[in-house]
């Protein structure tokens, strides 16, 4: 048997790459999202409704998957929204959702998956997702960069506290990825400054950034624990991108 791994997010984008990644390499995959119906249909993959910003629906949907196959061995954050404005128009209802969804639905995901992990003693891994806005900001991106900063805060914190079980934390900040909810977020005009600003010059496959997670979250990283890893086509050595010249 295998051991499960909980991928929030699970029904698109990423998350939907990442479960098709770590079923292919053996996982019983518990993908949890708000709509499940993209998700396929096989004995290897649980689909679960779930919200991540509710504690309840967040301990029952890492609980369950803890009963499958050998254990909970993994969890993956992918769920997370964005909600772009400038400063000035950017309400508090959008500056807090994003919190909650990016943020505060990562530390309750983490949370349930370290009381089980370290229940059961045979350690595991947290895979977070975060994003390059997350280390340096992004034009109109108040709410999002702010709560993609917390989420590599509270990976170094994971891996501080969990590390002696052998419970490991790491994050994934991908960089520009082609994605639905990046297509609706991100005007053509957008996208055009992003691309001009990745030494690659295009946007990342899901594929790719899902390949790093796996990686991440099996066997081959069991040294690897409290790190960062961008995965972004080179956007972060550049200066960044702009829509124009500012007021």
């Amino acid at each position: 048997m295998s051991r499960s791994v909980v991928v929030t997010g699970g029904a698109s984008g990423i998350g939907l790459a990442t479960v098709h990644r770590l079923h292919r390499e053996g996982w019983h995959v518990v993908a949890v999202d708000r709509n499940t119906d993209a998700l396929p249909e096989d004995e290897r993959i649980t689909p679960v409704l779930a919200d991540v910003t509710d504690e309840t629906q967040v301990d029952a949907a890492v609980e369950a998957a803890d009963r499958l196959g050998d254990g909970l061995g993994a969890v993956v954050t992918c769920a997370g929204v964005v909600r772009n404005a400038p400063v000035t128009e950017t309400t508090l209802a959008d500056f807090r959702r994003s919190l909650d969804v990016n943020l505060t639905g990562t530390f309750l995901v983490c949370r349930a998956a370290a009381r089980v992990m370290l229940q059961r003693g045979a350690g595991g891994s947290l895979v977070t997702i975060s994003s390059v806005s997350g280390l340096r900001g992004g034009e109109q991106r108040a709410g999002y960069a702010s709560s993609k900063g917390g989420v590599l805060a509270l990976t170094q914190v994971l891996a501080g506290e969990l590390g002696p079980a052998g419970i490991r934390a790491n994050c994934v900040a991908p960089g520009a990825t082609d994605t639905p909810l990046v297509r609706v977020a991100q005007p053509p005009a957008v996208r055009d400054a992003v691309v001009a600003s990745i030494p690659l010059g295009r946007y990342a496959h899901t594929e790719e950034i899902a390949a790093v997670i796996a990686f991440l979250a099996g066997s081959e990283s069991t040294f690897v624990t409290g790190q960062t890893w961008c995965v972004d086509g080179g956007q972060t050595a550049g200066p960044g991108w702009r829509l124009g010249e500012k007021p």
